[in-house]
C-alpha cells in the first residue's frame, strides 16, 4: 500500500471509530511501525485534518465535538499539587462530568493544551498509570500547580456541583 492511501485509510478509520484508536494499532493494521503512523498523523494534520491526540488514541475532533453536542460545556481554574490530581479528576467524572482538556499558560509559549477526553473511572486509572509508568510531570508543573480544564456535564447544574466539590477539596483556583 502506497503511503497516501494508508493515509487515507488512516482518516476512514477514524471517521468510523467510536472510541479513541492507539498509533500500535493503526500500526499492527498496515504492518509499519508505530514511527511511520505517527509521521502519518502529522502531514494529516499538516493537510488541516483536525486529529486529536489523546493518552488513549488518536480521535478527529469533529468527533469529539459531536460527543460533547447537547452537554453543557464550560472552563474550570484549578490549583493542587501531582499528588491530587487523581482526586480532582474522580470529582468531575463521579458528578457526571468529562474532562475534555488541560490547558495551562507558558511564559514563553503562552497556552499550552492537552487533549486528555477521560470520561470514566477506567479512562482515571489508565491516565493515572500511564503517567506513573513513563515518569511524566503534569503540564501543571510549569505554572506551580495552575491549569484549567475544559469539561462537559449533562447540564450546568453538575458543572456547578463540581464547581463546588473541586472548591470544597482545595482543588479550584480562588478568585479571592
Amino acid at each position: 500500500m502506497k503511503a497516501m492511501d494508508r493515509r487515507d485509510e488512516i482518516v476512514s478509520i477514524l471517521e468510523e471509530a467510536p472510541a479513541p484508536i492507539k498509533a500500535t494499532e493503526l500500526a499492527s493494521k498496515f504492518a509499519v511501525s508505530r514511527q511511520i503512523i505517527v509521521g502519518d498523523i502529522a502531514l494529516l494534520r499538516a493537510r488541516n485534518i483536525e486529529i486529536i491526540a489523546t493518552n488513549q488514541g488518536y480521535l478527529l475532533a469533529s468527533a469529539m465535538k459531536a460527543a460533547a453536542s447537547g452537554r453543557y460545556r464550560g472552563k474550570l481554574a484549578c490549583l493542587h499539587s501531582a499528588e491530587q490530581a487523581e482526586e480532582e479528576l474522580q470529582i468531575i467524572v463521579d458528578a457526571g462530568g468529562a474532562i475534555e482538556d488541560v490547558e495551562v499558560e507558558h511564559p514563553i509559549y503562552g497556552v499550552l493544551k492537552a487533549s486528555l477526553q477521560i470520561n470514566t473511572d477506567d479512562d482515571i486509572q489508565e491516565f493515572v498509570q500511564q503517567m506513573t509508568q513513563h515518569e511524566g510531570e503534569m503540564l501543571s508543573t510549569l505554572t506551580n500547580g495552575i491549569h484549567i480544564h475544559t469539561i462537559t456535564t449533562p447540564s450546568i447544574k453538575e458543572f456547578e456541583q463540581i464547581k463546588a466539590s473541586l472548591e470544597a477539596a482545595g482543588i479550584l483556583l480562588s478568585e479571592n
